[in-house]
């Protein structure tokens, strides 16, 4: 059993698909198995794959989502604990050897989130160099609620046997599938923050998942009322934890809506999770939420 599963789903990304696994054979820790799951791509990415076959697992699905295909490699996976990679970002050469290290070192904690910066060339990850690791251990993901610790599916290391305990990453047409497997996994024991070295690049670019409003507000929509109906674990004591995690994610998403003038997306938000915010004491959001709403109004009537 390798220590890690390396899951990549990718959709019609064969121009950066090389890179990725690239920076993933160029790891200094190589106990690891390496599964891409091809989401139903159209360009050269079936042909790429079978070029390197005897390299990597490839798995084959309809285009049903990353959330799916993260689902059908890790159902696939032999390894300890799951990497999940998105199919255009790349790692560092000390990436997998430093999650190993915190790993051994919080006796096998279920998730470990990357630290990561952003590149649109790579040219800008040149000056990146290894530094001595540094990490925040909590003693749950919810543990963590007021550190601002954000962990996107391609920033993921999670144990199996706990990701499947989840059921996985929700089959839904949305985004923030990933914070909601994160929720779901929000009293598992052990939570480790890596702060240094730097372990995951991720790229910008225009048709990044995260330019996409109607899967953003669906998305939001779900952690909201996931909560509200007591999907996630912690019970009434981890509550305030819980909504201060998801807030997070929502309030961008409110306040982006507002300014754009989609003003039933907007209040939907506002309205749901106004006794959250007011409890919080968000009262930079929920005052700022208003200007938005008299910004979007000038423009919307200003002259052309």
């Amino acid at each position: 059993m390798p220590k890690f599963s390396v899951i990549i789903p990718s959709y019609n990304r064969c121009a950066y698909l090389n890179a990725t696994l690239e920076s993933v054979w160029q790891q200094t820790f190589v106990d690891y198995e390496v599964i891409v799951v091809d989401d139903g791509s159209t360009d050269e990415t079936p042909s790429y794959l079978s070029q390197i076959s005897n390299r990597v697992t490839v798995l084959r699905q309809a285009n049903l989502g990353p959330g799916v295909a993260r689902n059908k490699g890790a159902e696939n996976a032999r390894g300890e604990y799951l990497a999940f990679l998105d199919s255009d970002d790349l790692w560092f050469p000390w990436t997998l050897a430093t999650v190993a290290e915190l790993i051994d070192e919080h006796a096998r904690p279920a998730l470990v989130a990357a630290s990561l910066v952003s590149f649109k060339d790579t040219t800008e990850l040149d000056a990146i160099r290894y530094s001595a690791t540094g990490s925040t251990f909590f003693p749950d993901y919810l543990s963590s609620s007021d550190r601002d610790c954000f962990v996107g599916a391609g920033m993921t290391f999670v144990r199996r046997d706990k990701f499947l305990e989840t059921g996985g990453f929700r089959a839904r047409e949305m985004n923030l599938e990933d914070h909601d497997l994160i929720l779901r996994l929000g009293t598992a024991r052990g939570f480790v923050q890596i702060v240094e070295p730097p372990t995951l690049g991720w790229r910008r670019h225009s048709s990044t998942l995260s330019d996409q409003h109607a899967r953003n507000f669906a998305g939001c929509r779900y952690l909201i009322e996931s909560e509200q109906r007591g999907a996630y674990p912690g019970g009434k004591s981890r509550a305030r934890a819980r909504r201060r995690i998801i807030t997070r994610h929502t309030r961008p998403w409110a306040l982006t809506f507002a300014r754009r003038g989609e003003w039933r997306l907007a209040w939907s938000l506002y309205r749901s999770t106004f006794l959250w915010n007011l409890g919080l004491q968000r009262w930079r959001f929920l005052m700022g939420f208003w200007s938005s709403f008299h910004e979007s109004l000038f423009v919307a009537h200003s002259p052309r």
